[in-house]
């Protein structure tokens, strides 16, 4: 099993990472990560990305994905979607060396990266629980440019839950890409919807991966934190709002 998390700044994916392991023993994550790759070469990076930052880190995250099967058990930061997402927004901007022919340059590659993950867990920004914007000196905490990665990151994830081949995707070979929101408990109650005690994904094998009663907490859940505006998929809350997951 290959998970990725993936989220705008300051949404928690690292300490999901950190519980997600404690959960999981399983499981384990690299210590390097793309963090490091821009300490090493001495990056640019968020706002002030280059073409010579995303392509480094996008080198970098293939690498790792390439090193494990579906038989190890290891979750990542982050992935290329992350990467691309970035480049994107920079060349949008055009504040940077970053181009219309440096995206397509890269695009195949992350297309093609995504075979390599079982499952993304996607970590959106959300009406309530939201996380304190920190600064850390390698986040860029500018609140506009959280929430404008934020919103790529959501139109990826619109991108695939319409099921077709995509710029992103292909259609019958790609990772699961899960929400998962609410406070650290819930997040961890939200992945184990979808993995065994084992740590791995369920099938057809196994019992149903979401139950009715689940998919309806789930529903109200997403409705609660406001990733959907679908009331009638959230008439009431089945195990109390503020009660959550025991």
């Amino acid at each position: 099993m290959r998970i990725s998390v993936t989220g705008t700044a300051c949404q928690g994916k690292s300490t999901f990472v950190k519980d997600f392991v404690k959960y999981w023993p399983s499981y384990s994550t690299p210590e390097k990560t793309y963090r490091d790759v821009i300490k090493e070469k001495n990056h640019k990076h968020s706002q002030q990305t280059t073409k010579d930052t995303q392509w480094d880190i996008l080198n970098f995250m293939i690498d790792e994905q390439m090193k494990y099967s579906r038989e190890d058990y290891v979750i990542f930061d982050r992935c290329p979607l992350d990467n691309i997402v970035y480049s994107i927004w920079a060349c949008a901007k055009q504040e940077s060396d970053i181009d219309t022919e440096f995206i397509e340059k890269c695009m195949p590659l992350v297309k093609e990266s995504m075979k390599f993950l079982d499952i993304i867990f996607f970590t959106p920004i959300t009406k309530v629980a939201k996380v304190e914007l920190k600064d850390d000196d390698m986040r860029d905490v500018d609140p506009v440019f959280v929430e404008e990665i934020d919103h790529l990151l959501k139109a990826i994830k619109k991108d695939w839950d319409q099921n077709h081949d995509s710029k992103f995707f292909e259609h019958d070979d790609r990772p699961a890409m899960i929400d998962i929101f609410g406070n650290p408990n819930e997040r961890i109650q939200i992945a184990k919807l979808y993995l065994d005690a084992d740590g791995d994904c369920m099938g057809e094998t196994d019992s149903p991966l979401v139950t009715e009663e689940e998919l309806r907490e789930m529903e109200y859940y997403k409705y609660k934190f406001g990733i959907s505006d679908d009331k009638t998929k959230a008439l009431n809350d089945p195990k109390g709002l503020d009660g959550g997951y025991q």
